[in-house]
């Protein structure tokens, strides 16, 4: 029984006639996820990817955010429990993971009204997308657990994509990097059929009897293999007549070297834009960076606006709700590192103490979310009263004492300040 079924309520077109444009699933080799590089690989990305946390939050009209819904259900999904089989990290590990195989990914979004009450990653087959009569898109697809075909509304959906060029609806597969995994694993072929070979054959025997029997020969070889088998249990001398005549082989395995299996090796580092440090956990700070900026980041930047439009309204989208996954670049920073930067940034309130204690893997503390910022750094136009204690006066010399050159002259500054409030507040009052 798929996940689907404990879950899934079918979605039924109220009128099943399909128009418009449509598009099929990137065909995609299983065979891939198999090679051990390239599960080891995906692995990484997906490990590292699921460690995100994501947030709801509202931003403001500039695009900056200015509220955290802490308790928001569909941040608690996400990072918690979006259904009874997974837990926050599994869902984004699986999605990640489906995305650099089958470089497509989709979950479904199980609503209780207007509240989500389920998070479940398709695990599929194959797709296709069609539109439906009325309005809208659909998705059918074939599960791979448990072989059943299911519809969903597409509004419903979150679809990640990978390679999304030629394909209209899906990403354009992992087809380039067959070459390279059809290399690869005739060179594994070759190097276990070669030490197959070389660790069975020991030498030739050769009978100086003439005109022996087929048999005879077979019967002769055997009794030397017992012997051989004995010579090595019991001391490691083999007794010989003086009508045998045993040649031992030294054979040499054959297969491809060690420069040319790294090379190709390398494409598959080269297609995923991994490096062989990341891989084997043995980074520098640079190469943790360049590897988050360059795999990590856009993979979060798209699972967040992905489960924006999936989750909320056009109208609650206006209004600056938004889904953010966020994973900070420096939790694999060396310790120094660290230290560095919070020395570097205690002095403006950059990070709260909470903030600061993450970094070091500690837990929070209590008042620990307020900010402490040094009274060294003030803003340029209080300086004055910094000082003195007083409002800064404004300086008489500038008028040199003269009267105002006339009333007009006097009043036209006020004139156009009140043109310009009433101008204003006629713009908000109209919005």
């Amino acid at each position: 029984m798929g996940i689907f079924s404990q879950f899934f309520d079918f979605f039924r077109p109220k009128v099943r006639v399909y128009f418009g444009p449509s598009g099929r699933s990137s065909p995609w080799n299983r065979e891939a996820y198999e090679q051990e590089t390239v599960r080891a690989i995906i692995d990484c990305i997906a490990s590292h990817t699921a460690k995100s946390q994501a947030m709801h939050v509202i931003e403001d009209k500039q695009g900056r955010i200015k509220e955290i819904k802490r308790s928001s259900p569909y941040a608690k999904l996400l990072n918690q429990q979006p259904n009874t089989l997974m837990s926050g990290f599994d869902l984004k590990y699986k999605l990640v993971a489906q995305l650099e195989d089958k470089t497509t990914a989709m979950a479904f979004i199980k609503w209780d009204g207007l509240t989500p009450k389920a998070i479940i990653p398709v695990q599929y087959s194959n797709f296709e997308f069609f539109g439906i009569k009325g309005g809208g898109y659909a998705v059918r697809f074939v599960d791979e657990t448990d072989w059943k075909e299911y519809i969903l509304n597409v509004e419903d959906v979150v679809i990640l994509r990978k390679f999304f060029n030629h394909h209209p609806i899906a990403g354009d597969g992992n087809q380039p990097i067959n070459n390279t995994l059809t290399m690869i694993k005739a060179s594994d072929e070759g190097l276990t059929e070669a030490l197959t070979v070389a660790n069975k054959v020991r030498g030739l025997l050769k009978q100086k009897k003439a005109m022996l029997a087929p048999e005879d020969v077979k019967k002769s070889t055997d009794d030397f293999v017992n012997r051989f088998k004995t010579a090595a249990k019991e001391g490691g001398i083999i007794g010989v007549d003086s009508m045998e005549d045993f040649t031992p082989l030294n054979v040499t395995p054959w297969s491809t070297n060690a420069a040319q299996m790294r090379e190709i090796r390398e494409n598959l580092f080269y297609y995923w834009r991994i490096s062989e440090p990341i891989l084997k956990s043995s980074y520098t700070s640079d190469q943790w960076q360049a590897f988050y900026e360059s795999v990590i980041e856009p993979i979060l930047i798209q699972m967040g606006q992905a489960f924006t439009n999936a989750c909320f309204t056009q109208r609650e989208k206006d209004v600056g709700n938004r889904i953010i996954f966020t994973s900070s670049a420096m939790i694999n920073a060396s310790t120094s590192e660290k230290v560095q930067l919070v020395n570097a940034t205690r002095e403006i309130g950059l990070m709260t103490t909470n903030e600061q204690r993450e970094l070091f893997g500690l837990p929070p503390v209590e008042g620990g979310d307020e900010r402490i910022i040094s009274l060294n750094y003030i803003k340029q136009s209080d300086m004055s009263k910094y000082q003195t204690g007083q409002e800064p006066q404004e300086d008489p010399g500038n008028t040199g004492g003269q009267e105002p050159q006339g009333d007009q002259g006097g009043q036209e500054p006020a004139a156009e300040e009140g043109a310009g409030d009433g101008g204003k507040g006629g713009e908000e009052s109209g919005e």
